[in-house]
């Protein structure tokens, strides 16, 4: 314990001595943590901090009477905030790593108590913080720069996803009982075949829209046929077309023309016989009408339902949703501001001017509220004029790689998966588990997803978008149908200042590109949706360009061209490359010196990587193949990567055996061999991974023995291995996995290793549900 927080003079008053008490305690309790358990570390060690930058307050006399000027009720309430909090930090041990929902829950009542702390002593805390934690501090303030980034790369769903199901409610809906009663009556008039639900963002239309499908009427009448679709502002009909079919489990050949596509889906309906259907088009752009006149059909009980902010005057029927009145305002303000306490002194006054600025905004009364639960009037009062919340989709590695690389963070990624909790916990963003048993050491976010509403990426937009082109740090362009921007075209040699480009093309791209001149671009991110796809010869001028994301929205992987022109990127560190068609030129990328991160993602790979036969990459660190449906092999020569710490081949279902020379990635500590269904088992040669601290195996439903030397991993703490249907017995090897502290599996496969709890003093048998139709389905779609 530092000694000086011990050495404080005596306070002269109740309060003054009771704050020193809980603090001493406090931090006491932190470094103790700290040094007894690696979870939450990074976070333990960011409150540490916090403790040591407020520690001076408590020798100055009057910077501590300022800090405690405010009402006797507030310091008793934050008093007894920060005794919970030890509370909370003592607790940290006790959370298992393999346990996200835990962990997530507990990250974030970590995040709260670092904020109450900076909140509690701001006025006299701003000299004491580093630049980086003041820069921090207004990112989490403002939100806009997370809205700037996420909106350079976000894209809306109507890419390769193949379910057209309804999304789910929200918890709490308040003030759209009338709107569901009045949309209801209009969409179910005889005459009517399309209702448009319109109001500007954040008025609440896709909630609105999500209650009338969940509705129990509606689904009396339409049952399973109602079918929701997200349309982006470059979704073409077929698009569309190719989606629901996916949906449907319809064997289709590839839809030619947009044509073709319309009369195979008015074809389909129509053998649906007497069955009602309902159509959910989500967020349809002005550019986009035509996309709901190209989906009406004369077929009798099929309707459709749009969402959009502009009004579509040629199809009749429109529900203009209107603000929340100033009761249901307030109601829905408060149940996020205060939950379930009480106003926690706030005067009501103040409460009503905030909700009256949220202009009856469900959005702004939603995530403005949140952001205030549990703070002091002094922050309410400094934040009456912010707004913010949540709805698009995008991999949290992805911009994960970014931040790493552009804000020069760890490359384990523990500062952004913390950033990204403390942006969610601020509901400037919402984060998707996709996996219920993701582990702390693959980090946080590794296999989530990353959401922001419309209304927060719009503004993120607006704002990159303040200055002239050619001085704007983040820069983002759409092309629609070869037409390239004027100023493009006729851009002059003055280089661009972007140090993030994000350019967006549609699926009648032909790549035909201009020159241009941006040498100073760190981080550049293709979103395509055509069938082909040549890369820009312009980026072999980015010397800088630190990461490349090339991700392919369109219903079936792009066949990537000119891969060769990055060999000549000295300084790139990450690339990722989703849902491609990968030829024999990935060769070129597999001697990048300076590459630390590979990520291919739903690529069609073939024989690319097998006819590869030269991989350098020295500093290489992690290597991510995931649902690489046509992978069947890892070349040998991938085992030559001496420095690779991290190692993901999942959801490859072709691959049948691992290379005999694994054993030679000397420093790998996490190998991640999920889903691979036919793999049947692992190579003897693993014993010789002494680092190894992690092992997932999970759902490679065909290995039917672990290697007899596996007890030779004596730094392996945590094996995963739920699922594994084929395993019988394990070798008595075991026993010597002295260090073993966490094995997940399913009933099943516990039983085995109950024979050696006793041996292994350390080990605890975490029990996770067998899902067996899950395990069919992988079964019979090898």
């Amino acid at each position: 314990m530092p000694a000086r927080f011990e050495q404080m003079m005596i306070a002269p008053n109740a309060n003054e001595a009771a704050l020193r008490t809980v603090m001493v305690e406090l931090l006491n309790t932190v470094v103790f943590e700290t040094k007894r358990t690696a979870k939450f570390r990074t976070l333990l060690k960011r409150i540490e901090r916090t403790l040591k930058n407020i520690e001076p307050i408590f020798y100055g006399y009057e910077r501590l009477r300022k800090v405690l000027y405010r009402p006797e009720d507030e310091t008793k309430m934050f008093i007894y905030y920060v005794a919970n909090g030890k509370e909370v930090v003592m607790e940290c041990s006790e959370i298992k790593c393999w346990n996200v929902y835990k962990k997530f829950h507990h990250a974030n009542k970590l995040i709260g108590l670092d904020n109450m702390l900076l909140s509690f002593f701001q006025s006299e805390l701003q000299d004491n913080l580093s630049s980086s934690r003041r820069s921090l501090f207004e990112l989490y303030a403002l939100g806009d720069k997370l809205d700037q980034v996420l909106a350079a790369v976000t894209k809306q769903t109507g890419g390769f996803s193949d379910s057209c199901s309804v999304p789910g409610l929200p918890d709490v809906i308040i003030g759209l009982d009338f709107h569901l009663q009045e949309l209801k009556r209009m969409l179910l008039k005889d005459e009517t075949q399309i209702v448009t639900v319109s109001a500007p963002g954040g008025c609440g239309k896709t909630t609105l829209v999500k209650m009338l499908c969940h509705d129990n009427e509606i689904k009396g009448i339409f049952g399973d046929n109602i079918f929701y679709v997200t349309v982006s502002r470059t979704t073409s009909i077929k698009t569309i077309i190719q989606k629901l079919f996916a949906h449907f489990h319809v064997n289709h050949c590839e839809l030619q023309t947009d044509e073709e596509a319309k009369n195979q889906l008015e074809n389909f309906m129509r053998q649906m016989g007497s069955k009602n259907i309902l159509l959910v088009l989500d967020d349809v752009w002005s550019e986009s009408e035509s996309l709901i006149q190209d989906l009406k059909f004369p077929i009798s009980g099929y309707k459709i339902l749009v969402t959009s902010r502009f009004l579509f005057s040629r199809f009749g029927s429109t529900y203009e949703l209107t603000l929340l009145n100033d009761q249901d305002a307030k109601t829905l303000f408060c149940s996020s501001a205060f939950h379930n306490m009480n106003s926690v002194n706030v005067p009501d006054d103040l409460v009503n001017k905030m909700v009256k600025y949220c202009k009856g905004f469900p959005l702004a009364l939603t995530v403005i509220g949140a952001s205030l639960c549990g703070q002091n009037v002094v922050k309410w009062r400094s934040t009456l004029k912010k707004w913010s919340e949540e709805d698009e989709k995008i991999t949290a590695s992805a911009l994960m790689d970014m931040w790493v690389e552009s804000y020069n963070l760890d490359d384990e990624g523990m500062y952004t998966s913390e950033y990204l909790l403390e942006l969610s916990s601020r509901n400037l963003l919402n984060l998707v588990v996709t996996r219920k048993d993701g582990s702390e050491l693959e980090g946080y976010c590794n296999e989530h997803y990353v959401t922001q509403h419309d209304l927060l990426r719009d503004l993120g937009i607006h704002l990159s978008s303040q200055d002239p082109i050619s001085q704007r740090t983040r820069l983002l362009i759409e092309i629609y149908k070869n037409q390239i921007p004027t100023w493009w075209i006729q851009q002059k040699q003055e280089p661009m200042a972007a140090r993030l480009l994000s350019i967006t093309t549609d699926e009648s791209f032909s790549s035909i590109w201009y020159d241009l001149n941006a040498p100073n671009v760190e981080v550049l991110v293709l979103n395509i949706r055509s069938r082909k796809y040549e890369i820009p010869s312009f980026i072999k001028k980015m010397n800088k360009l630190k990461v490349l994301i090339i991700t392919s929205y369109g219903t079936f992987p792009c066949e990537l061209h000119e891969l060769q022109f990055v060999s000549s990127l000295t300084n790139l560190k990450r690339i990722r490359l989703e849902h491609l068609s990968l030829s024999h030129s990935i060769q070129s990328i597999l001697d990048l010196y300076e590459l630390k991160k590979l990520s291919i993602i739903m690529c069609e790979i073939g024989s690319a990587l097998a006819s590869c036969r030269n991989v350098t990459l020295p500093n290489l660190l992690e290597l991510e193949i995931d649902r690489c449906y046509d992978l069947m092999e890892i070349p040998s020569e991938f085992c030559s990567l001496k420095n690779v710490k991290k190692l993901s081949i999942t959801n490859c279902h072709e691959i049948d055996s691992l290379p005999k020379e694994l054993g030679s990635l000397s420093s790998l500590e996490v190998l991640r061999i999920h889903s691979c269904t036919r793999l049947v088992r692992l190579p003897d040669s693993i014993r010789f991974l002494s680092n190894l601290v992690f092992l997932d195996i999970s759902d490679c439903l065909s290995i039917s023995m672990l290697p007899h030397q596996i007890g030779e991993l004596n730094g392996l703490r945590v094996i995963k291995m739920s699922g594994c249907r084929g395993l019988e017995e394990l070798p008595d090897s075991v026993i010597d996995l002295c260090l073993l502290e966490d094995v997940i599996c399913d009933e099943e496969t516990s039983y085995l290793w109950s024979y050696y709890e006793e041996d292994l003093c350390d080990l605890n048998i975490n029990t996770v549900e067998d899902d067996r139709f899950a395990n069919f389905m992988k079964i019979v779609s090898h």
